[in-house]
């Protein structure tokens, strides 16, 4: 089974069963589950399978095990991706993928401690630094074959309001 099916099945799975895991975790942390405009890094002008893939070319490995993360505006990420000097390096980046549109996806990263080696200071966010974390991945970003742009934080919440509203009139259309 090649790797992108693998991912796509786990995906699947993870998708069905993320919000009961995400439960679960918050009963046991202080995990706030969410995607932090700080955390922004850029947005990728691609579809996600192609991004994956580049990634995936980068070192990066698909994270199925990751917390579910939302945005502010309860959007579910479609990805997660960490990229470690080694599996049991100290710290890891962790980038969130989140599907804004069709060939448009928001990627937000931080660092954090690797969850293979430190899986309690991992689990309880312990020392993420957003700074570096976007730092790194504009970095990586840079070296990518897409095209990235970053955008205002005011720019992408218009731009997200407008294809809500856009999609409301549609179904109002509709019916």
């Amino acid at each position: 089974m090649s790797d992108g099916v693998k991912r796509r099945l786990s995906y699947r799975l993870r998708r069905a069963l993320g919000p009961f895991l995400d439960r679960a975790m918050r009963a046991v942390t202080d995990e706030t589950i969410r995607v932090y405009p700080s955390g922004y890094a850029g947005t990728v002008h691609c579809e996600i399978d192609r991004l994956e893939s580049v990634l995936s070319e980068h070192g990066f490995d698909w994270n199925p095990v990751s917390t579910y993360h939302y945005t502010r505006l309860g959007k579910q990420t479609n990805g997660s991706w960490v990229s470690r000097e080694s599996p049991f390096a100290d710290r890891q980046l962790h980038a969130v993928l989140v599907r804004q549109a069709r060939g448009q996806i928001d990627v937000y990263a931080h660092e954090e401690y690797n969850w293979h080696r430190h899986p309690l200071k991992h689990t309880r966010d312990a020392g993420i630094d957003r700074e570096r974390g976007v730092e790194r991945m504009r970095a990586v970003l840079d070296d990518l074959d897409v095209d990235d742009r970053r955008e205002s934080y005011v720019r992408r919440k218009v731009g997200h309001l407008g294809r809500r509203a856009r999609a409301g009139l549609a179904r109002i259309a509709d019916a």
